[in-house]
């Protein structure tokens, strides 16, 4: 009697290790057919800093091209101007981005002094900021992340974006 006990408790075992493996890779299948979100910067502020550092504030338009909501649970990126970085930020905020819709997060980052500086002598005036957002949306637990790859130009005279 112990053995056959024994051999149905380690097939119900397998059976729920199985149901729960399925389970999984479906999970990883749907979010593969998932498109990334777009993210944009809208505002950046500054909020403070000392002798060597600066602190922002970017407010992020994240945008969701899919058909259904994504639970996010945090994210990263860096922002990059005139091809070196400038700043790099996180923030572990969950929100909701509606299933064909948007939404805008804040996200406090910190940059060094002297890059400001630099990127304050180097610009002209006239010529238009390229800038390139990079990141990724976290999704939480085993969901993953969604990698997003934004770039564009902003007008120091104008606040229109073209890509």
């Amino acid at each position: 009697m112990p053995r056959i006990r024994s051999s149905r408790r380690l097939s119900r075992a397998l059976v729920i290790l199985s149901l729960g493996l399925v389970a999984l890779a479906s999970g990883c299948a749907g979010l593969q057919s998932m498109e990334p979100p777009e993210v944009s910067v809208v505002s950046l502020r500054p909020v403070g800093g000392t002798l060597m550092e600066q602190r922002f504030e970017v407010d992020l338009r994240v945008l969701n091209p899919n058909n259904k909501d994504i639970n996010v649970d945090g994210l990263d990126f860096e922002l990059d101007i005139n091809g070196s970085r400038l700043a790099r930020g996180v923030s572990s905020e969950a929100f909701t981005l509606p299933r064909l819709g948007e939404t805008v997060t804040t996200v406090e980052v910190t940059t060094s002094t002297i890059d400001i500086i630099r990127k304050t002598l180097s610009l002209s005036g006239t010529e238009p900021l390229a800038y390139r957002l990079r990141g990724r949306v976290h999704l939480g637990g085993l969901a993953g992340t969604l990698k997003f790859d934004e770039s564009g130009e902003v007008s120091l005279g104008s606040s229109t974006r073209t890509l």
